[in-house]
């Protein structure tokens, strides 16, 4: 395939759809389609998902002008950090009004989340025996929201750095197929996170998923996923959908399962003297 300068590497292959033989265009449509998830997944993996072999893969990615998979995995990685990664801020005086904008836009666009959508999630969250709550770096941050949020209502829950259970991965066997993972990604997608929740995964824990509207790599294997608009400033993605539906399903938790728990808590509370009034 002609290297055409200024494309991207999924740019160029989209435009050369059109020279490439039968299983070349199901591979390069992959490559297309997929393209966020490309950076986690090996060359068996895709070869296993169309079928084909991963020599097929490999001689794919000569064809088309790489070394071999690795090399194109690692340009299209590239290319997705220069295009997601931090912006340099613009003008000052347009950063205000634009910021809460985004962010009325954004908590509208909660309301196109189904309330099936939403208390699918809730009703898995309040059945699990344990639930863990995982997310990593800014993520991380919305997971102690909701733990501090969800505790009160429900035992056994337990917010857990995603990074840190990568590096721990003995853990991971304290959960089994009665139990739930509360999972936070927002792009850039983290590796940990995705290794982490399919290694739950494996050994049958459901995934219930918070995410944005790109192309997570958990997003099709979730048992449940909703994804939230965040669109936000020049320089940071929206965090607010994020800690207003968490906020709605503690709410939602804390009706299905009634008070007991969240009453012996508070006298806990008072015992200790927690709280100064």
């Amino acid at each position: 395939m002609t290297t055409v300068p200024g494309l991207t590497a999924v740019e160029r292959l989209r435009a050369g759809l059109d020279t490439f033989g039968a299983r070349d265009q199901t591979i390069a449509r992959f490559f297309i389609d997929h393209a966020e998830e490309v950076p986690f997944l090996s060359a068996g993996e895709i070869a296993e998902s169309l079928s084909v072999s991963g020599a097929a893969i490999t001689r794919f990615s000569q064809r088309v002008g790489f070394e071999g998979y690795p090399h194109l995995q690692r340009v299209i990685r590239q290319e997705l950090r220069a295009t997601l990664g931090i912006q340099q801020p613009g003008r000052q005086d347009a950063v205000v009004a634009d910021f809460w904008r985004g962010e009325r836009s954004n908590l509208d666009g909660l309301a196109a989340l189904s309330e099936e959508q939403v208390l699918g999630l809730v009703r898995a969250l309040v059945g699990a025996r344990h639930l863990w709550i995982i997310g990593a770096r800014a993520s991380h941050g919305m997971a102690l929201i909701a733990e501090s949020l969800l505790a009160s209502f429900r035992p056994h829950v337990h917010a857990h750095a995603a990074d840190l259970l990568a590096s721990r991965p003995e853990h991971l066997l304290e959960m089994g197929a009665q139990d739930a993972a509360l999972v936070y990604t927002i792009r850039r997608y983290s590796r940990a996170t995705t290794r982490v929740t399919r290694a739950l995964q494996a050994q049958g824990v459901r995934i219930l998923l918070l995410t944005d509207q790109g192309a997570s790599p958990l997003a099709k294997t979730a048992d449940h996923c909703l994804r939230l608009p965040t669109q936000g400033s020049e320089v940071v993605a929206s965090v607010a959908p994020f800690v207003s539906l968490t906020g709605l399903i503690a709410s939602l938790v804390a009706r299905e399962l009634g008070g007991g728990h969240l009453e012996t808590a508070e006298r806990l509370n008072a015992a200790f003297s927690v709280y100064e009034y």
